[in-house]
Parts: structure tokens; C-alpha cells; sequence
């Protein structure tokens, strides 16, 4: 007795159409490459978006450079502005020499501190702005940069505010004849008036990037969403 495998015997050949007749072979996978991402078949492509930067400046020190140059230009302005919008205090000299001042003009000793410090808010918030059109992309260091570009736009507000002042008033008095009036000397007082001007400008900093979405966040968000 023959042995029969799957209806036929051992050498025996199949007749009609080959086994392998109707199977269908599968095509390998397609390859799929967006970037750094690859996939295979019909899975679709999720790749990590690009962060949406913050501008920056470059090179930058040719841009730092620039923005010294401006602060200074802008500090002296500012000088000048403040001399010729504080009301300084008169004192009369009297025949023994004396300078005395009304009580009004007591309370406007303090006229200087306070026109200085309006006017470095002003100019605080608008460094903190131009700060972050420039430089917001470089993070912390952006607030750096506006601190030290406030502080001294407003110490060249001072110092030109003060030169173009009255000066001193002692040596002023020595030289006055009774009944001669001598306005005080134009100057910051009060030297934490020089700290508005960097509050406000970091200020500015600080409430911009509370309120502006952040880029890594922004890719996490974008990549979640590809992925569902």
C-alpha cells in the first residue's frame, strides 16, 4: 500500500495549476520620512513641530552696542526734559546773609525726586518693551540686559539733568546779594528714585512673558494633538 500525501503519492505530480496558483505575496512596507521622523505602511508621520523662537538680535554684540549707544542718547534727553519741567525751590537771601524759603517751596524740595521717577517709568516700561523685541528670545538674559540698560539711561538722565541745573547752591550763596533769590540745586535726593527705572522695565519683562504662550509648551501641545 502507498502511502498518499494530501491526495497524492510519493513523487507523484499534481496535475493542473501549481499550489502556490492564487496566493498573493504582500508588497514590503513603505518607508515614510518627514525630517528626523520615519514610519512604516500607512501610520501616519508625527514629528515634533519646531519651537516657535523669540527674536533675537545678531550678532549680538553689535546690537548691544547699538542699544548703548541709544540709551545714552535717550538718557540725555531725558536730562534735559527734567530740568526744564522741575519746579525748583527758591530761597531769598536775607541781609545777614541767611537763605531762608517758604513753607510751598519746602514742599516742593522733593519735586525733583518725584518728576525723576515719572519719568523713569515712562521710560522703563519703554526699555522693558524694546528689550523684548530685541533680545526676548535669549530668556533670563533679556531681563539683564534691561536692567543695565535702564540703570543707565537713568544715571545719564541725572548727571545731564544736573549739569544743566543751577549747581550747588553754597557757592552759590556766598557770592548772592540780600534779597537775591537762588533756586536749589536740581539732583536726585532720594536715591532709591534711581531703582524705578529698572523696576519698571523688568516689570514689563515679567508681565510679557506671563502672558505670552511658551514655545515649549507650544510643542508639547502640537505634538500631543499629531498624536491622537
Amino acid at each position: 500500500m502507498s502511502e498518499r500525501l494530501n491526495g497524492f503519492s510519493p513523487g507523484e505530480e499534481p496535475e493542473g495549476e501549481p499550489l502556490l496558483e492564487g496566493l498573493t505575496v504582500a508588497p514590503p512596507p513603505s518607508v515614510q520620512h518627514d525630517g528626523d521622523a520615519v514610519t512604516t505602511g500607512t501610520i501616519p508621520v508625527v514629528a515634533d513641530p519646531k519651537p516657535s523662537r523669540r527674536p533675537v538680535r545678531t550678532p549680538l554684540a553689535r546690537w548691544l552696542l547699538i542699544m548703548a549707544a541709544i540709551c545714552v542718547a535717550v538718557g540725555a534727553l531725558a536730562g534735559a526734559v527734567w530740568a526744564l519741567v522741575v519746579p525748583l525751590t527758591l530761597y531769598r537771601v536775607q541781609d545777614d546773609g541767611r537763605a531762608t524759603t517758604t513753607e510751598r517751596g519746602l514742599a516742593g524740595y522733593i519735586a525733583g525726586d518725584a518728576w525723576f521717577v515719572v519719568i523713569g517709568v515712562v521710560l522703563g516700561v519703554a526699555i522693558g518693551l524694546w528689550c523684548w523685541r530685541w533680545f526676548g528670545g535669549l530668556g533670563w538674559p533679556a531681563a539683564v540686559i534691561a536692567v543695565l540698560a535702564s540703570t543707565a539711561t537713568g544715571l545719564v538722565c541725572w548727571w545731564v539733568g544736573w549739569m544743566i541745573g543751577p549747581g550747588p547752591i553754597e557757592a552759590r550763596l556766598a557770592l548772592a546779594e540780600a534779597g537775591q533769590e537762588l533756586p536749589i540745586e536740581l539732583t536726585v535726593r532720594g536715591h532709591a528714585a534711581v531703582l524705578a527705572w529698572p523696576f519698571a522695565a523688568l516689570l514689563v519683562l515679567m508681565l510679557i512673558s506671563a502672558v505670552s504662550p511658551d514655545p515649549e509648551e507650544t510643542r508639547r501641545v502640537t505634538r500631543d494633538k499629531g498624536v491622537s
